[in-house]
């Protein structure tokens, strides 16, 4: 079973996705809020330059209008003046008592209301003054192209002329507007973006993150099937040793033979055991220097086949006797089972320089699985898809060694576990791989 179709391993996905999702959604609320607070402060702090800017040019302007000895208006203080030749639009309205209000100079008129809404608010100004010099105000109005602008205006009154002057002052309601949609352009261009790369970044980081716990549940479902699927066969065959009823003089045979699947499943059981916790980082491998010889003659022993024929010359290794056990006693089953087909053939165990080959004489090697004799699920012609060379191969890497199986000169197979020598002098593998 493939850890990647498991309902574990979905739930996995389904909480990458909901993470990556809440994620974006409370970074696209802060990048909103961030971006709602920041339009606001900038058309607040446009608008109150708007503010300011009309409300010094009114003030200043009303200033410096005066009249002449003849009560006639003189005008050029305020069209000579600085303040009325910039982007603000400027209008002098006057009237005398009872008339109607008479514009006298204009200045960027477009951006000032109409002329009846010029008369009211000059009339709003004067009555808001009370008589009182340079007693300003300031109003939202539209201008005569439907902008919104803001406009000031400011009384002048003497006391030698009845004659009332208002000056009036405007701009646009927010100073550069232009710039003002541009930054809100730039903020949701540049919100959009973060909130995208936001996105990703959680769904690689939460990827990254769940990677160890997806491989370990992957070990964990190729630990349940091959002992699944190895385990299977023992224990059907141990069933019909247990419903077979046999005779009397059969009774201790049986029994071996029941020993000897028991013996079988635990070896398989901790085989897969010790593979599953060191590949899950629990456990290391064992680091003892041992004889490499005895250790091969030892399992050949155990297996009580007399087919077995041991030559073993004394060569010193470093590593776990147990994984060693295992290994050697896989490369044995597997050279049994394939050499059965001439029951008279013997299973030669060959045992020098740290290596230890086994040669069967059965059909040789299967094309079907030459090509990966040692990946688990590899099957040649029985069909059979155990993982006994897999765990060989799996052994050997983990001593720095390495694991084959080729075809021997006159038929069979030979399948050699190769491990570094031990540098007796310092207790270690000679070249060993880290």
């Amino acid at each position: 079973m493939s850890a990647h179709r498991s309902p574990a391993v979905a739930r996995l996905k389904r909480a990458r996705w909901f993470m990556t999702a809440l994620v974006t959604v409370i970074t696209a609320a802060a990048v909103s809020v961030f971006g709602f607070v920041a339009a606001t402060i900038d058309a607040h702090a446009r608008q109150t330059r708007a503010d300011d800017q009309v409300d010094r040019v009114s003030g200043g302007l009303a200033r410096a209008i005066q009249h002449d000895d003849k009560q006639v208006l003189d005008l050029s203080t305020v069209i000579d003046d600085e303040l009325a030749k910039g982007s603000t639009a400027v209008v002098v309205v006057v009237r005398k008592p009872g008339e109607p209000w008479k514009q006298v100079h204009t200045y960027q008129r477009s951006l000032m209301p109409d002329d009846t809404q010029i008369a009211t608010l000059a009339t709003q100004i004067e009555d808001h003054a009370e008589g009182i010099l340079y007693q300003g105000n300031r109003y939202a109005a539209t201008d005569i192209t439907g902008r919104s602008v803001t406009v000031a205006g400011v009384p002048v009154f003497w006391q030698d002329w009845d004659n009332i002057v208002v000056i009036l002052a405007g701009t646009e309601a927010t100073t550069n507007p232009g710039q003002h949609r541009t930054l809100l352009w730039e903020m949701a261009i540049g919100g959009s973006l973060l909130v995208l790369l936001s996105a990703a970044a959680t769904y690689l980081l939460s990827g990254r993150s769940q990677r160890q716990a997806l491989r370990m549940l992957d070990e964990h479902e190729q630990f349940l099937g091959d002992a699944a699927h190895e385990l299977r066969t023992p224990l059907t065959t141990l069933k019909l040793l247990t419903e077979s009823r046999p005779k009397p003089e059969e009774v201790q045979q049986t029994l071996a033979e029941a020993r000897r699947l028991a013996d079988r499943m635990a070896r398989l059981v901790t085989g897969l055991l010790a593979r599953a916790r060191m590949q899950a980082g629990i456990a290391e491998p064992e680091r003892t220097m041992l004889r490499l010889d005895q250790l091969a003659e030892a399992v050949a022993e155990e297996a009580g086949d007399p087919r077995i024929v041991v030559t073993a010359h004394p060569t010193v290794v470093v590593g776990d006797p147990q994984l060693l056990s295992l290994a050697i006693r896989n490369m044995l089953e597997n050279g049994l089972t394939h050499g059965a087909v001439n029951r008279a053939a013997p299973v030669e165990v060959h045992v020098a320089e740290g290596r230890v080959s086994i040669r069967d004489h059965g059909p040789g090697v299967d094309p079907v699985m030459s090509a990966s004799p040692f990946n688990r699920g590899a099957a040649g012609r029985t069909g059979r898809n155990g993982i006994g060379l897999a765990l060989v191969a799996w052994v050997a890497q983990a001593h720095g060694g390495n694991a084959s199986i080729e075809p021997a000169v006159g038929g069979g197979t030979i399948a050699t576990l190769w491990l570094p020598p031990a540098d007796i002098t310092v207790g270690t593998p000679a070249n060993a791989q880290r």
